[in-house]
């Protein structure tokens, strides 16, 4: 969430919808346009981020007639047992947890986010300047925030490279905290951090750019989709229709700028390929 102007510093630690995290609302008001986000491992609080997501509940029950609510959690536990229980209409989730839990709930892309203006994402390994050039000789630990969903991580992490390792010699560990992996990183506390493209073209302005270097970058990535749980219906639908319209709306110009978004588009067709990769279990282990 957006409380001050963004920095370098915060512009490395925010992502799609700044500390947004996961959210569902009541059993007895779940409805299909109530909401949750999945980002897990980003900073911030439930009770911090909730002024924000009532804004855009707000927004989206003017602009589509719903009654649209929804609350948050950044955990990945909690967004995995919150799905079943609490059957939520649509959400906004991390690129991770779409590869790795799509097919389990049945995600349905309705839209894509749009960070910092951005249609496609890409990752980054670095490593301290004295550090391998190759990431197949890398050893240790790899922190990054995208990297909670154990089984996703590595697919998403190695896309685009051929022929597809069977396994990678590292580590990979999610952090809520990336600006603390990046330091461990360049102390050679740890072997080295993953960084989404928001998170790199921050780390230019950052003390440790110096101390870092690259030695693996992905294949482009789809950005964080907006989804329904199950086959979208009418409601999920209007959703959708009202959030890639928004960028054109100047009643959403304020709310865009604290979901730190562009706005949304339509929904990225390379989605449905990287759940067959992962399905298929294309990508190291």
């Amino acid at each position: 969430m957006k409380q001050t102007s963004l920095s370098p510093v915060a512009a490395l630690i925010l992502a799609v919808f700044g500390c947004a995290v996961l959210g569902w609302t009541s059993p007895a008001q779940a409805g299909p346009s109530d909401f949750l986000i999945i980002q897990p491992g980003q900073p911030g609080s439930p009770a911090e981020a909730q002024p924000v997501m009532d804004r855009l509940a707000a927004y989206l029950s003017k602009k589509t007639g719903e009654t649209v609510t929804g609350k948050y959690f950044n955990l990945l536990e909690e967004g995995l047992a919150a799905v079943p229980a609490e059957k939520p209409g649509w959400g906004i989730v991390g690129l991770g947890f779409y590869a790795q839990y799509g097919k389990k709930f049945g995600l349905t892309p309705l839209a894509s986010t749009r960070p910092s203006g951005r249609a496609k994402d890409v990752w980054r390994l670095v490593v301290p300047t004295n550090g391998p050039d190759d990431w197949r000789t890398l050893t240790g630990e790899v922190r990054g925030m995208g990297l909670f969903e154990k089984k996703a991580a590595p697919c998403l992490l190695f896309r685009g490279v051929t022929p597809v390792p069977a396994s990678q010699p590292f580590t990979l560990e999610g952090t809520g905290n990336p600006l603390k992996s990046l330091r461990d990183a360049a102390k050679g506390k740890i072997a080295g951090s993953v960084l989404d493209q928001v998170q790199y073209d921050a780390l230019a302005s950052l003390p440790q750019a110096g101390e870092l270097k690259t030695i693996h970058t992905s294949a482009e990535l789809p950005t964080s989709p907006v989804v329904a749980f199950g086959p979208a219906g009418p409601a999920q639908s209007k959703i959708g229709q009202a959030l890639t319209a928004m960028k054109a709306d100047p009643e959403a110009a304020e709310l865009l700028t604290l979901l730190l978004t562009d706005g949304f588009g339509p929904p990225d067709a390379d989605l449905a390929k990287l759940l067959l990769e992962n399905e298929n279990a294309a990508c190291p282990r």
